[in-house]
């Protein structure tokens, strides 16, 4: 059995590791902190601790780039529809099972990957300019958000639809205040619920510590990185998302 500054030391490297995710792309670290982390610790629990990674990865890249605050009628309308979708989520699990929406999510994200792998349509040509919210945009915000309430993944969608839109400046512009909001929202629900348990403190010191090296680093070779590999990056995330939805 590992000891608890074992488990915390692994943690940190595997924050470290999914956050540099973070930092290159803007989001994606959960696929893999969740997926690796629940392998060596309470699942529920590996959770918790990736939202709040969310929130200093993404508190941190916003210190990094002050510039992301930019385009507010945008990221904030939408951050809040994500919130709404994601609490009303919550609710309808509460009532039914996911099993079989998972079924059918994952498939479609793995289809939206393969389209992604191999070649997408033109980006928004104003993708510099100041952008506002419209319907299609509120609607894949809250359906992002329904998703993550529901099914526990709701990145997928808005990855999808954001990813094809905006070329990746804009991209992980808007997509790191949005995540961050939306996991501040779940970090204060834990909260509430009691579902922070500081048992073993050390895993809520070392891997917030890897997540702020990890984003360092990405956010560093961000810009190293070419349009092509950046689209290539995202249909590999979103794959494995699907994955993950299909085998559980």
């Amino acid at each position: 059995m590992l000891e608890g500054i074992q488990i915390a030391l692994i943690l940190g490297l595997l924050g470290l590791f999914a956050h540099i995710v973070k930092g290159l792309t803007g989001f994606g670290p959960a696929i893999v902190f969740v997926s690796i982390g629940s392998l060596f610790y309470e699942p529920i629990e590996i959770i918790v601790l990736a939202s709040i990674l969310d929130v200093v990865g993404g508190a941190y890249l916003l210190l990094l780039n002050p510039d992301f605050l930019r385009n507010k009628e945008y990221w904030v309308p939408l951050g809040m529809l994500m919130v709404i979708g994601a609490v009303s989520g919550s609710y309808i699990l509460s009532i039914l099972s996911a099993s079989l929406f998972e079924y059918f999510f994952g498939t479609a994200i793995v289809i939206i990957s393969l389209w992604f792998l191999s070649g997408r349509s033109e980006l928004d040509k104003d993708s510099e300019g100041t952008h506002k919210l419209g319907f299609i945009d509120g609607f894949v915000g809250i359906f992002s958000g329904f998703c993550g309430g529901f099914v526990g993944m709701g990145g997928p969608p808005i990855v999808a639809y954001l990813g094809n839109k905006f070329d990746k400046e804009l991209f992980r512009a808007i997509i790191v205040p949005v995540f961050m909001m939306a996991a501040t929202s779940r970090v204060f629900s834990y909260s509430y619920l009691g579902m922070v348990n500081t048992g073993n403190i050390l895993i809520y010191l070392f891997p917030p510590i890897g997540a702020i090296i990890g984003n360092h680093i990405g956010n560093h070779f961000f810009e190293d990185v070419q349009q092509k590999w950046f689209t290539v990056i995202i249909g590999v995330i979103l794959m494995l998302s699907g994955i993950r939805l299909l085998i559980g």
